[in-house]
């Protein structure tokens, strides 16, 4: 269970969402569709940083948890006097009301259940590491940066792709060079800056969605920082200490776990089963929450079709959340029509009032069937769901 609110954000003026395992949100051009995936897939980077933390760290002061979020977006422009957000999954809630520049949170009575996600946006203009070679020395937002870097650590990880989507194109990837090559049906080569804009939009997509639902998972070769190395001896400090440290009593010691060389004592075995279990929730990656801009770009109908045939069926092998925005009806029909475990259906609608602001309208399930007997036609008669 996922549940996000969002009020005066952007051309949004109220959004509550109910997230299943595959979301979709339709509607026009700058009607906010952008501004909730973003918002959606920052508030799990919180709520993952606020788990591992196991405090509100510096979200709790001020204004600090917009500032953060206006900042690796570039939404700065987009807060209001009155803007509030508010998320609550099955282990947390939070809100924050920038009327009050107020942070609150509370912990869950399956707080300890959660399980460490990959969280992920991949934005639409993707492309950008095919058309610019030199992209790390650009000045670009956070959240672009960040998904350059995953790229290019899945590129090195996955290397090649044969006969991507059934399309006749394969790809590789040349460390010595650093550079990314195409071999046509034809066995032709190409560089993939030389390629069609749809393929250098795809390819991107493609290696970075391979590997968050299936390379990660066989990367072997991550490391992780000293940084990292101490947020985790915190982390298990801070675990041990609220839920074993009290059930001790002298001389009841019974097991002792050592882990990174330091001894965690334990009164039954079953505590430190759990114990063990736990930090291997926070500390292993679970599964990947992927928020995907426009998968549509630059493709060819039946290609957008492959795409989410080929994502849906990944997405099941480590239960992975999507949540993608869309222009296309060929890409909500797929998903309609493959009808995925969890599939909800969002669009955005102009509010009622003389300001252009748009609200966010779930759908029933009656309500998505009609949309896809109706296909294409319904894109043009949104009047009918408000």
């Amino acid at each position: 269970m996922k549940h996000l609110v969002i009020k005066n954000l952007g051309p949004i003026r109220k959004a509550e969402l109910e997230l299943g395992q595959v979301n979709v949100i339709i509607g026009m051009q700058s009607s906010g569709k952008s501004c909730v995936l973003k918002t959606a897939c920052y508030c799990t980077w919180v709520e993952k940083r606020l788990e591992l933390a196991q405090k509100p760290n510096g979200f709790g002061k001020g204004t600090a948890f917009i500032d953060i979020m206006a900042d690796y977006y570039k939404m700065t422009g987009y807060i209001k006097e009155n803007t509030y957000i508010a998320y609550e999954t099955n282990h947390l809630r939070f809100s924050y009301d920038h009327s009050k520049q107020q942070f609150e949170m509370q912990w869950k009575s399956g707080h300890w259940n959660w399980r460490r996600p990959k969280v992920s946006y991949v934005p639409a203009d993707r492309n950008l590491v095919a058309a610019i070679p030199g992209w790390s020395s650009l000045s670009l937002d956070g959240n672009m940066i960040e998904f350059m870097s995953d790229w290019d650590r899945a590129r090195r990880f996955v290397k090649q792709e044969n006969n991507v989507l059934d399309l006749g194109i394969s790809y590789s990837y040349d460390s010595d060079s650093n550079s990314d090559s195409l071999r046509l049906e034809n066995g032709n080569p190409l560089m993939l800056k030389e390629s069609s804009s749809g393929v250098q939009s795809l390819l991107p997509m493609f290696i970075h969605l391979d590997y968050l639902t299936h390379g990660q998972y066989k990367d072997n070769n991550r490391k992780i920082s000293y940084e990292q190395k101490e947020e985790r001896k915190n982390l298990l400090s801070t675990i041990y200490s609220k839920l074993y440290k009290k059930k001790l009593h002298d001389g009841a010691v019974r097991e002792v776990l050592t882990i990174d060389g330091v001894d965690y004592s334990f009164s039954e075995k079953k505590h430190e089963k759990r114990f063990q279990e736990i930090y291997d929730h926070y500390t292993k990656t679970n599964h990947s929450e992927i928020f995907l801009e426009e998968p549509e770009d630059n493709l060819f109908p039946p290609t957008q079709c492959q795409l989410m045939n080929w994502m849906t069926k990944r997405a099941q092998e480590h239960n992975d959340v999507l949540f993608i925005a869309s222009h296309s009806p060929y890409v909500l029909n797929q998903l309609i029509k493959l009808d995925p475990k969890g599939l909800t259906v969002f669009f955005t609608h102009p509010s009622e009032g003389k300001e252009r602001l748009y609200d966010v309208r779930q759908l029933i399930v009656q309500e998505v069937h009609e949309i896809y007997d109706s296909g294409v036609d319904m894109f043009f008669n949104f009047e009918l769901y408000v």
